[in-house]
């Protein structure tokens, strides 16, 4: 059996370096010494949104550490009171991390001045199954709200205009500037999903397979489902791992993808036994435009695609 694991990284130095900048963020300077916004968001990809639409203006702190799994992360006391001394705070939205309502309730109590902004406000969230294909047992491998919202584009875009709202009113004096960026953040994510659409058109398989399911507002924005070798947040059983082989072949799927916050030994089983490959993808990635056509393209390869922009 051929088990291949590829890391999906384009400008990964890059990405590392930028992650590393937005931990180490700017609570722990000395207020005086900086004039710009203090920014908190809870994970890496708000922090590029904020970036985009603050500029120089703001300076981002993120949450939740790199290759750490949010759903099961817990911010130290002395975490929660620097995040206290934001500007402004931008969180997923309610219900979607176990540990921000309780940080929200926290916050309120350290610094009722602060001003916090749910980024999820207007998205249609996704709840249990949909956007999942189900095995022959039925069980799509995922419950409770999907809090995945970044990826795709029409939630990027009310996440971003959120953002944008969150930034004028911490900061009225340079709301122009806001609107002006914000402008141009959507424009690029327009661009970014006009690329995917060519990417994906022409496919005759509309489903692609995951460990984790974490694509299920992609799978959705683009008429997709994904297919998970996690079984409801455990491992999955031989039974399951033998649908999923049988699928696979069936729908001449050859690549799967995996997370860094998980394991990729049971997806190794499945792309072995398809003579296929694992594709490390990071959901959490700070590049978020980029990682949702690196996925299209993926995708669409996985199918020997031959679509315009897509590399066989």
């Amino acid at each position: 059996m051929n088990r291949k694991v590829w890391t999906v990284s384009g400008s990964l130095f890059f990405l590392l370096l930028l992650a590393g900048a937005c931990m180490m963020g700017c609570l722990q300077q000395d207020p005086g010494d900086d004039s710009r916004l203090h920014v908190t968001v809870t994970i890496l990809p708000q922090s590029e949104i904020a970036r985009e639409i603050g500029g120089e203006r703001v300076c981002v702190t993120v949450i939740v550490p790199p290759g750490v799994e949010p759903h099961t992360y817990e911010p130290g006391a002395g975490q929660i009171l620097e995040i206290s001394r934001s500007d402004i705070y931008f969180r997923l939205g309610p219900g979607l991390l176990p540990f921000e309502d309780n940080l929200v309730e926290r916050l309120r109590e350290l610094n009722p001045d602060l001003l916090i902004v749910s980024t999820s406000d207007g998205i249609e969230l996704i709840h249990g199954e949909e956007g999942m294909e189900e095995d022959e047992s039925g069980d799509p491998g995922h419950g409770g709200t999907d809090p995945h919202i970044w990826l795709s584009p029409s939630n990027l875009r009310i996440m971003a205009k959120n953002t944008g709202e969150g930034l004028r009113l911490a900061d009225p004096l340079h709301r122009e500037e806001y609107s002006e960026r914000e402008t141009a953040y959507l424009a690029k994510i327009d661009a970014t999903d006009t690329k995917i659409r060519g990417i994906l058109s022409g496919l005759d398989t509309r489903s692609f397979m995951v460990f984790h399911p974490a694509w299920g507002y992609f799978a959705r924005e683009y008429g997709l489902s994904q297919v998970a070798v996690e079984e409801g947040g455990r491992e999955a059983g031989i039974r399951h791992l033998s649908t999923l082989v049988a699928f696979a072949r069936e729908n001449g799927i050859k690549i799967i993808f995996a997370d860094p916050q998980h394991s990729t030994r049971e997806s190794s089983v499945v792309a072995g036994e398809i003579d296929g490959m694992v594709v490390v993808l990071d959901p959490l990635s700070p590049g978020t435009l980029q990682n949702l056509e690196d996925a299209a393209s993926h995708i669409a390869r996985s199918y020997h695609n031959t679509s315009p922009g897509v590399p066989p």
